[in-house]
């Protein structure tokens, strides 16, 4: 007889391990599944389910199931102010075994205003453990006579127990998920308007510097504009290339630079026929390092852009990215024209502008120029 109620235990375990209730972390769905069982098949009226509050002061009823009134229903709260030897006992987290439970010193605060008036004669009460911690418990209780409760019954019970832990524990990681979720999506809103705002931004102040370009009255002047249009523009090309990788750490600067030079040779490769070859490894770099990189290999694509080719030459030009073992990158920039001029920092060149931005990256910049074309490497 004894195996044959474990068998029935077993089955309605495997029966109620399926409920989609546990899967969805619907607590109060399980507690009434997980209390009805319990009583029909340990044959008792009355099944509780408590869960203690944040402050661990407090039982709250989950859900109270009574076999007699086959009804579902919640008890008052039970705080550890006005059962303060009750709650010590629990806290040992270990199943709580009362044969005769109105004469067990650990339950006389519970007498008289609970047991006696229910008719509680035993009760079965075991913790519901997660992670070590009690985060409440469920109360077997036998009214109109003392009941001993068997092995095969207790172990029933705790299974039951369990499942309910189970239910809590997907409950609480669903309202994680939902929680992250739900910041993803705040930070993928801010995000987009700041970009968006950025764009509109870059676009009012290239539209103003382009005005006042169109306004100059000199070569000298326009250049100056210009130069400045280029920065702005490598800065917007640099933003857009971070907003479209979804990486706001760091940047895919082969993914930049190749933008960058194909507008370079649309802008001011026109009739000088540049072959441009490009080697890039998949480098990313940390953003605060980025932004002035990009300005010191505008300033040098530039200058060999606009200045270092003529029409009637097979022009080349050679750019690589790399990341050796021991350094962060190695970016080198080589063409085949007609080289720098002499004492080029105080030509316009914006030698000194890269000489500074290369010192905020720490990096090491390597300049090699003659009539057969110029080499600049710049590793850091």
């Amino acid at each position: 007889m004894r195996f044959n109620r474990s068998s029935v235990f077993l089955e309605v375990i495997e029966g109620l391990s399926k409920s989609p209730h546990i899967h969805q972390g619907n607590d109060l769905g399980m507690a009434k599944k997980i209390l009805y069982s319990g009583s029909q098949f340990l044959k008792i009226q009355r099944v509780n389910a408590w869960l203690l509050n944040k402050e661990e002061n407090k039982l709250i009823s989950l859900c109270a199931y009574d076999k007699l009134r086959d009804e579902y229903y919640t008890e008052g709260d039970l705080s550890s102010e006005m059962f303060p030897v009750y709650f010590r006992h629990i806290q040992r987290n270990d199943i709580i075994i009362s044969v005769d439970a109105q004469n067990e010193i650990f339950n006389r605060e519970l007498v008289e205003p609970y047991l006696k008036p229910l008719k509680i004669y035993s009760m079965m009460e075991v913790p519901i453990l997660s992670a070590g911690k009690m985060k409440g418990i469920i109360c077997f209780e036998q009214t109109g006579e003392t009941r001993e409760w068997t092995s095969d019954e207790q172990h029933f019970a705790i299974a039951l127990t369990q499942l309910l832990t189970l239910t809590l524990e997907t409950k609480e990681k669903n309202a994680y998920r939902d929680q992250l979720e739900q910041m993803v999506h705040e930070k993928s809103t801010l995000i987009a308007e700041i970009n968006h705002r950025v764009k509109n931004n870059l676009a009012i102040m290239t539209a103003l510097i382009r005005g006042e370009m169109n306004k100059a009255k000199d070569t000298y002047h326009k250049d100056l504009f210009e130069n400045v249009l280029s920065k702005s523009f490598s800065l917007a090309t640099l933003q857009s290339t971070v907003y479209q990788s979804k990486n706001y750490d760091q940047v895919n600067f082969g993914d930049f630079l190749q933008t960058l030079i194909s507008n370079m040779n649309h802008t001011y490769g026109f009739e000088k026929n540049i072959k441009v070859n490009t080697t890039f490894e998949d480098v990313n770099i940390d953003i605060s390092k980025a932004i002035p990189c990009s300005l010191i290999v505008n300033e040098v694509l530039t200058n060999s852009f606009k200045y270092a080719f003529e029409s009637n030459h097979e022009n080349t030009l050679d750019v690589t990215l790399n990341k050796p073992q021991d350094k962060s990158c190695v970016i080198e920039i080589v063409d085949n024209g007609k080289g720098l001029p002499d004492n080029y920092y105080s030509k316009g060149t914006g030698f000194d502008l890269i000489e500074s931005l290369t010192d905020q990256i720490d990096g090491n910049l390597e300049i090699d120029s003659n009539e057969r074309g110029t080499s600049i490497r710049l590793e850091f």
